[in-house]
């Protein structure tokens, strides 16, 4: 009986671990920003592209939370919108997956028959969140893959 108090203490002890080891990794956002693609085809209309790979993405509503607070995140931080030719931001939300992270590392290469595009992996393709400029203010939608587009703020004034 004098070993049950301690028997008691390991049992709570190994509980406790095994509830910490069963907690789920949150999704970690990884920028490619060497990455960034800026299409600069039309002088007053550039569109930037931000790609960014999640790992152990969650459950889908969970998951798109998350996009829509990281991109908003980032979008209080970047100015570009701020600039006059800057037409819109598309951030671009893969999982990391094998194939993916090659691009943790190495840029995108489209040269011959030993192309390696991040597009070529459609099936880890989660979602781009689009902010675009319009007269006097911004519109946001998030397109998750499989999924109907939504709205996620419009402050264009008609």
């Amino acid at each position: 009986m004098k070993h049950l108090k301690y028997i008691q203490y390991l049992t709570t002890f190994f509980f406790i671990i095994a509830m910490m080891s069963c907690d789920r990794k949150k999704n970690e956002f990884i920028p490619l920003d060497h990455m960034t693609f800026i299409n600069s085809y039309y002088k007053n209309s550039v569109k930037i592209s931000y790609y960014i790979l999640i790992d152990n993405p969650d459950s889908e509503n969970i998951l798109k939370k998350e996009i829509i607070k990281y991109a908003k995140k980032k979008l209080q931080y970047d100015k570009s919108l701020a600039q006059k030719n800057i037409a819109s931001i598309n951030f671009v939300f893969y999982k990391k997956t094998g194939n993916t992270s090659y691009f943790i590392t190495h840029k995108e290469n489209s040269d011959g028959l030993l192309s390696e595009e991040i597009s070529h992996y459609q099936e880890d393709f989660i979602a781009n969140y689009y902010v675009s400029k319009c007269k006097e203010g911004t519109i946001e939608k998030i397109y998750m893959y499989q999924l109907l587009e939504e709205t996620i703020s419009n402050t264009c004034k008609k």
